[in-house]
C-alpha cells in the first residue's frame, strides 16, 4: 500500500514538472517595440548605427549653436578687416552764429575719403563746400597724411584686432570638432544603452514567466503534500525581485530612448527603433603605437600649438606698447573762391602744416604691466600645452587599460554561463526526480540570468570603450 501511494505521488510530481514546462523553453518573450505605447499617428523611424551617427552631426542643436558662433567669428574677422578699407564719411553742417557787430549764418557740405593700410599709415582726401552769409560760397579740398614712427607702425601691430579674431575663429572651429566627437561619443553610449536595456527586459521577461511556472507547480506541490511552503514563498519571493527588475529595466529604456530623441532633435513621441552590432574585432594596438597616433592627430595638441602662437603674438604687442605714440602728420588743403565772398576772407587760400603728435604717459605703468601679464601668459601656455600632451597619454592609456579589463571580464562571464547552465542542467534533473526542492533550480537559473546580464553589460562596454579609444587616440571622425 505504502509502495503504490508512492508510485502515484512520484506519476503526479512528474506529471507537474512536465505540464509546467520545466524541461522545455519557454516561448521567446515580446519585442520592445511592441511594449511601446504609441500615440495618435506617431511617426515610425528605424535607423543603424551609422545613421544615427550621421543624424547626430546634422541635427544636434548643440551641434548647430557651435556653428552659429563660427558663423558669428567669420563676421568678428571681416569686421575686424573691414577697418582698413577705404572708408567714405560724408558730413553735413548748418548753423548760425553772432558777434557783435555781425551775423553769420553757414551751411556746408563736407566730406573724408581714408584708407588706413597693414602698417599703419593712413592717408585721406577732404572735399567741401560753404555757403556763407547770402549766398556767397567757398569750396576747398584737403590731403592729409599719419605716419606712425615708433608704437604704431608695422603689422603686427596694426592687425592686432585682424590676427585675434582670425585666432579666435580657429579656435571656434576647433570647438566645433571637439564637440561632435563628444556627441558621436554621447550617440553611441545612449545606442548600445538603449540596446542593453530592451535586451534586459527581454531576458526578464523570459525568466518572469518561468518564474511564474515555479510558482504555480510549488502551490499544486504544496497543495498535494509533495511540497512545503517555503517551496511558494522561495518562488514568489524570486518573483517579485525579478519584476522589480524588469519594470526598472523599461523605465532606464524608455528614459535612454527619449535622451536619443532629444539629441537627434527627434519628437519625444516618435517611434525610434535603432539597430546596432553587438560583434566587435578585439583591439590589438599597442600602447606605443596609440601614444604616438593621438599626439600626432588630437586637435588638443593643434589647440595649445595655437595658444602658444597667439600668446608670443600678444606678447610683442604688448612689448610694442611700451614705446611712445608718436606719430608723423602732414596736411594740405586749398580753398578756392567762388562767389560773393572778399578774397581777404579765411575761406580763400591755401593752407598746409608738417608735424610730430604725441600723445604718450611718460610713466608707461599701464603698458608696463600689459607687456608683464603677456609674459606670464605665455609662460602659462606652455605649462598647459605640457599638461594637455600628458592628459591625452594618460587617456589613451586608461582606455587600452580599461579594454583590457574588459575583454578579461567576457571571457570569465561566458565560462560562468557555461558552468551555469551545467548547474541549472543538474538541478533540473534532481527536481524532475523529486531528489531536491526548488531551491538549486530557482538558484541556478538566478546565476544564468545574471550571467547572461554581466556578459551583455560587458560587451556593451567593451563596444563603447572602442569609440573611446577612438576619441582619445583623435580618429574617431574626420577633420
Amino acid at each position: 500500500m505504502m509502495q503504490a501511494d508512492v508510485l502515484i505521488k512520484t506519476c503526479l510530481f512528474t506529471v507537474l514538472v512536465t505540464g509546467y514546462g520545466f524541461l522545455l523553453p519557454f516561448p521567446a518573450a515580446a519585442s520592445m517595440t511592441d511594449k511601446i505605447s504609441s500615440t495618435e499617428n506617431p511617426e515610425k523611424i528605424s535607423l543603424n548605427l551609422d545613421q544615427l551617427i550621421g543624424r547626430a552631426l546634422q541635427a544636434n542643436r548643440y551641434l548647430l549653436q557651435n556653428a552659429l558662433l563660427v558663423q558669428s567669428s567669420q563676421y568678428s574677422v571681416q569686421g575686424a578687416e573691414s577697418a582698413f578699407d577705404w572708408k567714405v564719411q560724408p558730413v553735413a553742417n548748418i548753423g548760425l552764429s553772432k558777434s557783435e557787430s555781425t551775423a553769420e549764418q553757414a551751411t556746408g557740405l563736407a566730406g573724408r575719403i581714408s584708407k588706413k593700410s597693414s602698417l599703419g599709415i593712413e592717408v585721406a582726401l577732404s572735399p567741401s563746400v560753404a555757403y556763407v552769409n547770402d549766398g556767397g560760397t567757398s569750396s576747398g579740398v584737403g590731403v592729409s597724411l599719419s605716419v606712425p614712427l615708433l608704437r604704431g607702425f608695422g603689422k603686427e601691430y596694426t592687425y592686432d584686432a585682424v590676427y585675434a579674431a582670425d585666432f579666435s575663429l580657429a579656435t571656434n572651429t576647433r570647438n566645433v570638432y571637439l564637440a561632435e566627437v563628444e556627441t558621436v561619443l554621447e550617440t553611441v553610449t545612449l545606442a548600445y544603452e538603449i540596446l542593453r536595456q530592451q535586451e534586459l527586459v527581454d531576458l526578464y521577461s523570459l525568466q518572469e514567466k518561468r518564474l511564474q511556472g515555479h510558482v504555480a507547480t510549488a502551490g499544486i506541490m504544496e497543495a498535494t503534500e509533495l511540497g512545503t511552503p517555503i517551496d511558494t514563498y522561495r518562488a514568489q519571493i524570486r518573483l517579485k525581485d525579478v519584476q522589480d527588475q524588469l519594470t526598472v529595466a523599461q523605465e532606464k529604456y524608455q528614459a535612454t530612448l527619449d535622451r536619443l530623441k532629444v539629441l537627434l532633435a527627434f519628437p519625444v513621441q516618435t517611434l525610434l527603433q535603432i539597430e546596432a552590432p553587438l560583434s566587435y574585432q578585439p583591439t590589438t594596438i599597442q600602447i606605443k603605437q596609440a601614444a604616438a597616433i593621438a599626439l600626432e592627430n588630437r586637435l588638443e595638441i593643434e589647440q595649445s600649438a595655437a595658444d602658444i602662437s597667439e600668446a608670443l603674438r600678444k606678447s610683442r604687442v604688448a612689448e610694442r606698447g611700451l614705446l611712445p605714440d608718436l606719430s608723423f602728420v602732414a596736411t594740405y588743403r586749398k580753398n578756392t573762391f567762388l562767389e560773393g565772398l572778399d578774397s581777404s576772407e579765411l575761406y580763400y587760400g591755401d593752407y598746409w602744416s608738417v608735424g610730430l603728435t604725441s600723445s604718450t604717459d611718460l610713466a608707461r605703468s599701464e603698458e608696463k604691466f600689459a607687456f608683464q601679464r603677456s609674459r606670464l601668459d605665455v609662460r602659462r601656455m606652455r605649462l598647459q600645452q605640457q599638461t594637455r600632451q600628458d592628459t591625452i597619454l594618460a587617456e589613451v592609456k586608461k582606455e587600452l587599460t580599461a579594454l583590457e579589463k574588459e575583454e578579461q571580464r567576457i571571457r570569465l562571464r561566458r565560462e560562468q554561463i557555461v558552468q551555469a547552465r551545467g548547474k541549472m542542467r543538474l538541478s533540473e534533473i534532481k527536481f524532475s526526480h523529486g531528489m531536491g526542492d526548488n531551491f538549486d533550480l530557482i538558484e541556478s537559473e538566478t546565476e544564468l540570468q545574471r550571467a547572461k546580464v554581466d556578459l551583455l553589460s560587458e560587451k556593451t562596454a567593451y563596444i563603447v570603450g572602442q569609440y573611446r579609444l577612438r576619441a582619445a587616440l583623435g580618429t574617431l571622425i574626420k577633420r
